[in-house]
């Protein structure tokens, strides 16, 4: 299976641009548009996105996992810096390779912290958010800890990740309005399971993955 990872800076001050933003059905439908109709998916890969943002104003960057690599022409076009390099995507398979059980990376994951509530007598589930920064950060551990990775706990024992950036996402999808509670967990992770591991780099975590959550993205601690 081959996989690409791409990064797209966002040039925020277009007017294209904070429309895009402005609504993740609408960036999903971007991204989706920047690949063959039916091919953003193959196998067990689908495509994944995250939106990060930096701590200026205008610094704002488009992270994909994909199973093809992107043509971000139009995207670009649309939201673009004009600098003639639309995108900087990568084989992102040799990454997947190398890693190993017991390596630590620093890590980022965009969520969408729900558990499904069923009622007696019903046989579909219904959504319920987690609302406090720990209740969120709690459902992540307790994901990622089955997905073939552990949290180390920092120096004074408590584990090395928090919660760095919190909001509700309000968009119209069709003739409904769509509410998200997302947050971004950020800090050191410990792989247990490599296989499981990759499969969760992959697939993401959790819902919501069409509107920008799940993507688990690692990078070297520093160390």
């Amino acid at each position: 299976m081959t996989l690409f990872l791409t990064q797209f800076d966002v040039n925020v001050a277009r007017r294209d641009a904070t429309r895009l933003l402005a609504s993740p059905e609408r960036l999903h439908a971007a991204v989706l548009a920047s690949f063959p109709p039916g091919q953003s998916a193959t196998g067990s890969a689908r495509t994944l996105w995250r939106l990060d943002r930096g701590p200026a104003k205008h610094d704002a960057r488009l992270i994909i996992v994909s199973p093809l690599q992107p043509d971000l022409t139009v995207l670009n076009e649309q939201a673009g810096w004009s600098t003639g390099t639309p995108g900087r995507s990568a084989d992102y398979d040799p990454f997947l390779r190398a890693l190993r059980s017991g390596s630590a990376w620093r890590f980022r994951c965009t969520v969408n912290p729900t558990t499904a509530v069923r009622k007696q007598g019903s046989s579909r589930g219904r959504r319920v958010a987690e609302v406090t920064a720990d209740q969120q950060l709690q459902w992540f551990i307790t994901r990622l800890e089955r997905r073939g990775f552990r949290l180390p706990d920092d120096p004074t024992g408590v584990p090395s990740a928090r919660v760095t950036r919190r909001e509700v996402l309000r968009f119209r999808r069709q003739s409904s309005t769509v509410t998200l509670a997302v947050a971004q967990v950020d800090g050191i992770l410990e792989i247990t399971d490599v296989d499981a591991a990759r499969s969760a780099l992959v697939g993401g975590i959790g819902p919501a993955k069409g509107y920008g959550c799940g993507l688990l993205t690692l990078a070297p601690t520093g160390k």
